[in-house]
């Protein structure tokens, strides 16, 4: 399958999922906890001085809202827009302003050097062309601008991660019910032609990085904002996500 029909999938998949993904465990914000959590690591990543921010692959606007909270003046972009069109909904219930607009990740409507930061969640292993993005990412930051990276390892984990995914996946499906997932898990037909996928990451993540020239990436590790309690660490404190931060 070609990076070009990989990309029209995914933003099919996307637009099919718009309405249900907020609801979804892990996309949207269902507790005051986890979005304490959510905007402690943001803050970490971006830090506290209001700057200019683009989001990649914003969908509904999940980490463009939360930074636009704290002042921040942030553009987000994707390629779905019916995600778009519930970004845009949330900003003006929230009374946000924030720029929602139609943009592929590794072909950018910016010019160079635009912003002081760029951020994306659960993006980056959805490119087709992990190098092209990530180069795309670099050329619209400012010099000494900040690329933050928000993921997980999908794929990797210890024997004993995995017994604890499988069990976990059952409680999930007891306690949630059995469509608790998102429709926007059904990547599996062609997910195997992304790059990112097979391999181990965050380490993937920091080799495309530093081969860009930026040699001061680096990783930090968190647990799932969700994972808060013996049930809700049962259910998703398997998963280890990260955040990588580089400077151009």
């Amino acid at each position: 399958m070609q990076g070009n029909e990989v990309k029209e999938k995914i933003r099919q998949r996307w637009n099919d999922t718009a309405e249900e993904f907020d609801q979804c465990p892990g996309h949207g914000i269902h507790s005051e906890r986890e979005k304490k959590a959510w905007q402690n690591i943001l803050v970490k990543a971006v830090g506290e001085k209001q700057i200019k921010i683009l989001d990649v692959g914003t969908g509904t606007g999940f980490i463009a809202l939360l930074l636009a909270e704290y002042g921040h003046s942030v553009t987000g972009v994707d390629v779905a827009e019916e995600m778009l069109a519930h970004a845009r909904e949330k900003a003006d219930r929230q009374k946000l302003d924030v720029k929602f607009q139609y943009g592929d990740a590794d072909e950018l409507p910016f010019e160079n050097n635009v912003f002081d930061a760029v951020i994306n969640r659960h993006v980056f292993w959805t490119m087709s062309d992990p190098e092209k993005a990530a180069a795309e990412w670099a050329r619209v930051l400012k010099p000494g601008g900040k690329l933050v990276i928000i993921d997980g390892d999908w794929n990797h984990f210890s024997p004993w991660k995995m017994i604890w995914k499988v069990v976990a996946n059952i409680t999930v499906r007891l306690t949630e019910g059995a469509n608790s997932s998102s429709k926007s898990h059904g990547l599996r037909d062609f997910e195997k032609n992304l790059p990112m996928r097979g391999q181990k990451r965050p380490e993937a993540d920091l080799r495309i990085l530093r081969a860009l020239g930026m040699k001061a990436a680096e990783t930090v590790s968190f647990k799932d904002p969700r994972a808060y309690g013996l049930l809700d660490n049962l259910k998703y404190g398997y998963y280890q996500r990260f955040v990588v931060t580089t400077v151009k």
